[in-house]
């Protein structure tokens, strides 16, 4: 799937007092903008505790799964907890954001011994404008509500 505008995108009226309609495409970046907010919006959505039956295929991919688990529990200081945390960033990107081709997902290998704070990152790939781009995010879990912030790569 192409990069395109996203639905939110779409229905923010930036200019209510204008009853004409503004015209799509935008520019290349606000694409990107928009989906780096909608990437963010989605790990920061918490899914709830209720296992969903094996037979209800449909609603395992529905909005009742959008989001990461609560991974409060996870001892992802431990590799083990780090790369579950990984696998749960790289399916919930997988299943919900389609506009991200083949993600990957890692922990940061930038290690400081004052700042304890997990950081990812994250790699796709992008149709833009009939181009493949290559994609990277870095990602901070907030140590205290376990939150994530997400930026572009430099």
């Amino acid at each position: 799937m192409a990069l395109t505008v996203s639905l939110l995108d779409k229905l923010i009226d930036s200019d209510p007092t204008t009853r004409e309609e503004k015209d799509f495409p935008v520019s290349q970046q606000h694409m990107l903008n928009g989906l780096l907010r909608d990437l963010e919006s989605m790990l920061n959505s918490r899914i709830g505790w209720k296992n969903i039956h094996e037979d209800f295929l449909e609603v395992r991919y529905s909005i009742l799964n959008y989001g990461l688990p609560d991974f409060s529990s996870m001892p992802y200081s431990s590799q083990d907890g780090q790369s579950q945390l990984c696998d749960i960033v790289y399916e919930a990107i997988r299943e919900f954001e389609p506009r991200l081709r083949n993600p990957h997902v890692q922990i940061s290998d930038e290690k400081n011994a004052i700042d304890r704070t997990l950081r990812l990152e994250i790699s796709a790939t992008c149709l833009i404008d009939n181009d493949i781009h290559e994609l990277k995010f870095n990602s901070e879990v907030e140590p205290v509500n376990l939150g994530m912030k997400l930026s572009r790569a430099k």
